[in-house]
């Protein structure tokens, strides 16, 4: 990781520098620091080095605060969980698939209840909320849920309050060996 600190911020001790030898250089900014420690050695036939990184690394060492990763890696952010629960219900809506006898949902529901996977949706972003509850009555053809105490599937995205009632294809490989998704 590379350092860099923030060159418009006074450091705690001045514009310092210790050279390897124990002499200590003082600048009145950067430019005159790094000035005065490339002549120093120069004068006295040392190894000219990067003064500007032995800066940094000595500046950082002393007030790490200072000081932050030259090269950030990006914050990869993806879709919210509810977004994905939305985006789900949404391509069920559309695909208007059969549903499932009572019996056969109340089997699955029991199978989801018991389930790791279940994660329960950000319920501060009131809109999502607002947005998954109609649209699980539409997918739903205007009714509710027999199972609203289930949460939404975290390996699948599936609402599984809506995905029990419904006729879908079978999935393999991501969900647990016991998932009636399989």
């Amino acid at each position: 990781m590379s350092l860099e600190f923030n060159p418009n911020i006074f450091p705690p001790d001045g514009y310092v520098f210790t050279e390897p030898d124990g002499t200590r250089h003082r600048g009145d900014s950067w430019r005159d620091l790094k000035e005065r420690i490339v002549r120093y050695r120069k004068a006295n036939n040392f190894s000219p080095g990067d003064p500007e990184a032995e800066i940094t690394s000595q500046l950082c060492a002393r007030a790490p605060s200072f000081c932050r990763n030259s090269n950030p890696q990006p914050v990869r952010i993806g879709p919210s969980f509810n977004a994905i629960v939305i985006g789900w219900l949404t391509r069920v809506l559309g695909l208007k698939l059969p549903r499932v006898d009572d019996a056969e949902a109340s089997r699955r529901a029991a199978i989801c209840a018991r389930c790791p996977a279940q994660r329960s949706l950000n319920m501060t972003c009131g809109s999502c909320i607002t947005d998954i509850n109609k649209l699980r009555r539409a997918v739903l053809d205007g009714a509710d849920s027999l199972h609203k105490n289930l949460h939404p599937c975290s390996i699948t995205g599936e609402d599984c309050s809506v995905a029990v009632h419904i006729e879908q294809p079978p999935i393999s490989g991501q969900t647990p060996d016991y998932c009636w998704r399989r």
